[in-house]
């Protein structure tokens, strides 16, 4: 608060929600990605088509990349990946990187 201040801070909480539901509209646009859970707040829970050991190895291949970071869960009985926007400095361009090393990845070692 002392840093941003109310507005400041409201401004940011709806600026990574802008960039979490972004992120959704590219996977639901992209065949064989789907998403996983409503996108209500910053995080967005989706995966590939595919197993979740593919789904796993996925995201290890991601994070190992050093490119972008990842996180996962179990929803429904399935492995999902999970991108979480909460640092301050998170950018669109940030956000689209991690989609295109996702996909990048996803292609470059198909299921």
């Amino acid at each position: 608060m002392r840093c941003f201040g109310r507005a400041g801070l409201q401004e940011r909480i709806r600026e990574h929600m802008r960039l979490a539901r972004l992120f959704a509209d590219w996977v639901e646009a992209e065949p064989g990605w789907t998403l996983c859970a409503p996108v209500t707040f910053s995080l967005v829970c989706f995966r590939r088509e595919g197993s979740d050991a593919a789904n796993e190895l996925l995201l290890d291949r991601v994070n190992a990349s050093g490119e972008a970071f990842l996180s996962h869960t179990q929803l429904d009985g399935s492995y999902v990946l999970r991108l979480a926007i909460g640092n301050f400095r998170t950018t669109e361009d940030d956000v689209r990187r991690a989609w295109d090393v996702l996909r990048r990845e996803a292609r470059d070692h198909p299921a």
